[in-house]
């Protein structure tokens, strides 16, 4: 039974059968104290035991456990002072920085909800956020400031770090300055909701994906324990976003449950990764696939600069077998792609000592977590059948104020992430593609991301989409947008070598018969970088409109 410290929580999470159902079989998961302060558990028992060590290394800076403790504590003492209160959502909005991480544990500590912002959106989204959520205030880095005073958020306290102190804002650094080292905490539970983080919004309006402290918990305790195995002595880096779901567990929540070190960069480039991981010795590296493959295009030798990597960890979307085979040949180190979402956290992970067989698969279950292959109609389809994927753990799917999308999202206790997979008979997962990305031509029902693998196999290929187009024979005809590699260039001789790949790879049906090369940058993407492929699809249908 799902049960969540909130007043009035059937408001917004929607009718109790509709929740998912909850299993908690490790040790470690029914072992917390149920009344617990997340910024203290985490972070000021750390900081109570090696106060000197690490916590984060930014630039040519280093902030150690105390210091990291103190300045969240003196931040919600300001907060307090602001009339900020238990229960109320505050939305946290910027590039990966100290401040951010410091005011969401500020934020925990003093009761309230984060609601996680993507620092690109624009003002349309944040006026949308702000009125789902109900939010009491936004904490953002300066560099935000325009989209927020271009968005109607009548009411919303702006509170501002970058050094502004001006009439209608309120001054981070003012609050940290003179604000007491010590704060109470408020008395939060393990139900209490953690945080509040919204979809990228690539088929209608965004949904607000709600996680308590428990689940919190059980990402850090089930993946991060037993698949990525994190230590005491690990410097965690990366960059994707702290608002985005694989920014949110591999750097607001991994390293502190182990007394680790965080490496933190603003913005993503591929020799500036590069440089980070040599100067802060980083030792785990969270990348998305796209970044591994733009580091790899890199034409300078790297090698010593990444002597320090024990592993590195892919998620946001499929890894290819080929980028994992570059960069494990290149630079010696695996890397673990990880299935989840911002919902639901992980579910499947490939893991270290996986046979080379089994590359390009995405594993087998997250310790914690269970995992089925479903039918139209729920039943359970033999190994090698393809179907919808089912996940049952210490999370699960609950959406703020969104009781239609809440009801299709669980099924008799188990959630429905809308994967189509298939597991072989060894247990191992293959994915297929979203269940709403499957294209039919002649009758036939074909996954997206079978044929986006085949054509990323290709060694001219950086990445590519595969989206219908209409066809008056076929219904619809399999049509690949392909970026290529530095050095190549496109021809029709390379365009039918690529499509004679695919059919090396896949059954002769499932090639593209048509094949456009573009620019990455001309690919519309989300602002956690993901391809719109609903997008695509439209622009399609409206070209095949024009031309009929």
């Amino acid at each position: 039974m799902v049960k969540i410290t909130f007043p009035g929580y059937e408001r917004v999470l929607g009718p109790g059968h509709s929740m998912p159902e909850k299993i908690y079989t490790l040790p470690e998961l029914v072992s917390y104290p149920y009344k617990l302060n997340l910024a203290d558990y985490m972070i000021g028992s750390y900081a109570k035991k090696n106060p000197n060590k690490v916590a984060m290394y930014f630039k040519d800076q280093k902030i150690t456990y105390r210091e990291f403790f103190v300045m969240i504590n003196r931040f919600a003492n300001g907060l307090r002072s602001l009339g900020l209160k238990e229960y109320d959502r505050v939305m946290l909005m910027g590039p990966n920085r100290p401040e951010w991480l410091i005011s969401m544990f500020a934020v925990l500590k003093i009761g309230a909800i984060p609601v996680l912002v993507n620092h690109l959106v624009k003002s349309d989204e944040i006026e949308f956020r702000y009125e789902d959520a109900e939010a009491s205030a936004i904490i953002c880095n300066i560099s935000c400031l325009s989209e927020v005073e271009k968005a109607n958020v009548p009411g919303l306290m702006k509170i501002v770090y970058g050094n502004k102190d001006e009439k209608g804002y309120v001054s981070y650094e003012k609050l940290i300055e003179t604000a007491s080292d010590n704060c109470q905490a408020a008395e939060t539970t393990l139900d209490h909701i953690e945080r509040i983080i919204y979809s990228s919004g690539t088929t209608g309006r965004p949904k607000g994906g709600v996680a308590t402290v428990r689940d919190a918990l059980s990402v850090v305790d089930t993946h991060a324990r037993y698949v990525l195995k994190i230590r005491e002595g690990d410097i965690i880096g990366g960059h994707p976003n702290f608002s985005f779901a694989f920014g949110v567990a591999s750097f607001t929540l991994y390293p502190w449950r182990f007394g680790a070190s965080l490496s933190i960069i603003e913005r993503f480039d591929p020799e500036e990764m590069f440089l980070t991981i040599k100067e802060h010795g980083v030792t785990m590296l969270a990348c998305v696939p796209t970044a591994f493959n733009l580091m790899l295009s890199s034409k300078n030798n790297h090698e010593e600069d990444v002597k320090s990597l024990r592993l590195c960890q892919s998620a946001g979307e499929p890894l290819s077998a080929t980028t994992y085979r570059e960069w494990k040949n290149r630079y010696g180190t695996g890397i673990l792609d990880s299935m989840g979402s911002g919902d639901l956290l992980y579910w499947l992970s490939a893991f270290e000592g996986m046979p080379e067989e089994k590359v390009g698969s995405v594993g087998t279950l997250v310790p914690g977590v269970e995992n089925i292959i479903v039918d139209e109609n729920f039943q359970e389809v033999h190994r090698g059948t393809s179907g919808e994927l089912l996940v049952r753990g210490p999370a699960g799917l609950m959406f703020w104020k969104r009781p239609d999308k809440q009801e299709g999202a669980v099924y008799k206790g188990w959630n429905r992430p809308g994967i189509y997979a298939t597991q072989d008979e060894d247990g191992y997962f293959w994915y297929l593609s979203r269940t709403d990305d499957i294209i039919v031509t002649s009758g036939y029902k074909i996954p997206c991301w079978e044929v986006e693998c085949a054509i990323n196999d290709h060694h001219s290929v950086m990445e590519s989409v595969a989206i219908p187009t209409p066809d008056s024979i076929r219904g619809n005809v399999i049509k690949a947008l392909v970026v290529l590699k530095e050095g190549y260039e496109p021809s029709g001789k390379l365009e039918n070598e690529i499509k004679d790949h695919v059919k090396s790879k896949l059954e002769d049906y499932k090639y593209p018969r048509k094949i456009v090369f573009v620019r990455s940058e001309d690919l519309p993407r989300t602002n956690t970088d993901k391809i719109q492929r609903s997008v695509l699809r439209q622009r399609e249908m409206e070209l095949a409109e024009k031309q009929s």
